[in-house]
């Protein structure tokens, strides 16, 4: 078979390339215009074209561009794990508004570089990103002019060695771009301040209660707080800080604080050992990870959405379990979980790059949700020490009923020994002045006639007595006054020597009153001692108790007496 012509090769060869080039060049000369509109934004990375960027830049003649895009790869998304990439798109506005703003957002960006190319105008650049200066606070977005009716190409750059989530580049009216601005702004400054502000008030309840929750929540949230606001850039605008590196950090330690928060303050140790041990090998897996991101950065995002989706696991299992064992407060912890994890439904999976953000600002939402769930937390916080005032307050009562029945003569109901023996070595502490201790009046009293009433009537009709006398004793009881059963027969006064004229009173109505209650051959011996006598309360207690002898032997006396007489 013979070979063909040279010339008809050449052409042959010629038409191929053409139509290999023609091939080539397609996506940037097919690419259908994007209609600007001023009632929402347009997404033009989803409708545009994105390529891999090289060392060329740009043309500056628009006419040259579908050459210069043809040598570029393309590629259907930007790499989590960082590159260069520029995003082509043909705008063509229809709508009276000529300001638009082109913003990309949805992931923190290091460099954004934006070319606008207007037929019969000089092309419009901006730059911008994390390392670059913006025209709007804490947003990439800039100015550029759309005429009416006509088509721009837009070459949009964007470079970082990381990217948090699939980001956007959106197109829209520069009104509306401001009064997303302001209000993004206002909503994410407040829920920083919110976070720092329940930081340090935790903090300051920490020194005066020493609950540790209390320390492991503040440090949780001053984490949180450092990590969102640089994420939303407060330290490269406002304070020049640009470090990427530093970014995760904050968002490594919010496992390590929430998992130290979380365990101590639903008694996990306690209540689920298994569940305790998983958290504190979370805790050191994230103190492990965290160097990332001064070693392998271009991850650290992804390992650090790893390590808070296992402590969010952990914590809404830990909040069921300590519910369930009746705890209360964990109410609130759930609460706040929910609260968190609703966002965190659509960030953490972005983050990952499993799905692609479901709203234009993720972050702020998640920070939202993250400010509510310090909220709800602090409200948990509360309501434990509520709990815990409560039970102290049930502990002290406890306590104070167990000093009564302690210091309770169990029969008589009246003071015993082991109260007078406090109470009289209180009234003659050598620490209290000369005047205090002067006004002391001790009394002894010796109940006469209940050995017999035992061997008589029985120990039943003894114990009968023994109250009897205790209820009329217990008449001279007041703040001054103080009655006591020392044990047996004996009882005892001790108040102030102005009430002496009524207990003298009182011991002589005393003997009628048993008599007159069915104790016939009863009665009533007592002896006075008084702190002008002596500054020693053993010699107190001595002085009245030979006084109290003395009456009765007087009494004795006096009784055989009447009966020689008799």
């Amino acid at each position: 078979m013979p070979f063909p012509p040279l010339h008809a090769c050449r052409r042959l060869a010629g038409l191929v390339l053409a139509v290999v080039l023609a091939m080539l060049a397609l996506p940037a000369q097919a690419q259908s215009a994007v209609l600007a509109d001023p009632a929402r934004a347009v997404d033009l990375l989803r409708l545009g074209e994105l390529y891999e960027a090289d060392d060329r830049p740009p043309p500056t003649n628009p006419a040259q561009l579908d050459g210069w895009l043809a040598g570029l790869q393309r590629t259907p998304r930007v790499s989590l794990f960082g590159g260069s990439y520029w995003l082509h798109a043909v705008v063509r506005n229809e709508s009276a508004p000529s300001r638009w703003v082109i913003d990309p957002h949805g992931s923190l960006i290091e460099r954004v570089d934006v070319r606008v190319h207007v037929p019969g105008a000089s092309p419009q650049t901006f730059s911008g990103g994390y390392q670059g200066d913006n025209e709007y606070m804490l947003h990439y977005g800039g100015d550029v002019v759309l005429p009416r009716g006509a088509t721009a190409h837009v070459l949009v750059r964007l470079e970082s060695r990381y990217f948090a989530r699939f980001p956007s580049v959106d197109l829209i009216e520069e009104g509306s771009y401001r009064k997303v601005v302001v209000s993004e702004n206002v909503l994410a400054i407040s829920a920083l301040g919110a976070l720092i502000t329940l930081a340090f008030y935790n903090l300051f309840m920490f020194y005066g209660t020493r609950d540790r929750a209390l320390l492991w929540y503040s440090l949780y949230l001053v984490a949180a707080t450092a990590a969102w606001g640089l994420t939303f850039h407060i330290g490269a605008q406002w304070l020049g800080f640009h470090d990427l590196r530093w970014h995760y950090v904050g968002f490594f330690l919010l496992p390590v604080f929430n998992g130290l928060f979380f365990m101590e303050f639903l008694q996990l140790p306690r209540l689920a050992p298994r569940l305790t041990l998983a958290t504190r090998a979370n805790i050191v897996l994230s103190l492990v990870l965290l160097p990332s991101c001064f070693l392998a950065l271009p991850f650290a995002h992804a390992l650090a959405t790893f390590v808070i989706i296992v402590s969010l696991s952990l914590a809404l299992v830990a909040g069921v379990v300590s519910l369930a064992s009746g705890f209360l407060p964990a109410r609130y912890f759930l609460a706040a979980f929910l609260a968190l994890i609703v966002p965190a439904t659509f960030i953490l999976p972005a983050n990952l790059g499993l799905i692609e953000s479901p709203v234009r600002n993720t972050e702020l939402l998640t920070l939202l949700g993250g400010t509510a769930d310090a909220v709800l937390l602090a409200f948990a916080l509360a309501d434990k020490i509520r709990l815990l005032a409560q039970q102290k307050d049930d502990y002290l009562l406890q306590l104070n009923r167990s000093l009564d029945q302690a210091s309770t003569d169990y029969l008589t109901g009246v003071l015993n020994r082991h109260a007078f023996d406090r109470m009289l070595n209180t009234a003659m502490a050598s620490a209290r002045g000369d005047d205090e201790v002067h006004r002391v009046m001790l009394v002894m009293i010796d109940l006469d006639g209940l050995k017999r009433v035992n061997d008589e009537h029985g120990h039943t009709q003894g114990d009968a007595l023994l109250c009897e006398f205790a209820r009329q004793l217990a008449t001279l009881k007041s703040e001054r006054v103080a009655v006591f059963r020392l044990g047996g027969d004996e009882f005892a006064i001790l108040g102030e020597a102005a009430s002496e004229a009524e207990v003298r009173a009182a011991m002589s109505e005393f003997e009628s009153c048993l008599q007159g209650a069915g104790f016939k051959d009863c009665g009533v011996s007592y002896g006075m001692a008084f702190g002008s006598e002596t500054r020693s309360g053993s010699q107190l207690l001595i002085r009245a108790d030979g006084r109290m002898y003395q009456h009765k032997t007087a009494k004795r006396a006096a009784t055989g007496s009447v009966r020689a007489v008799a």
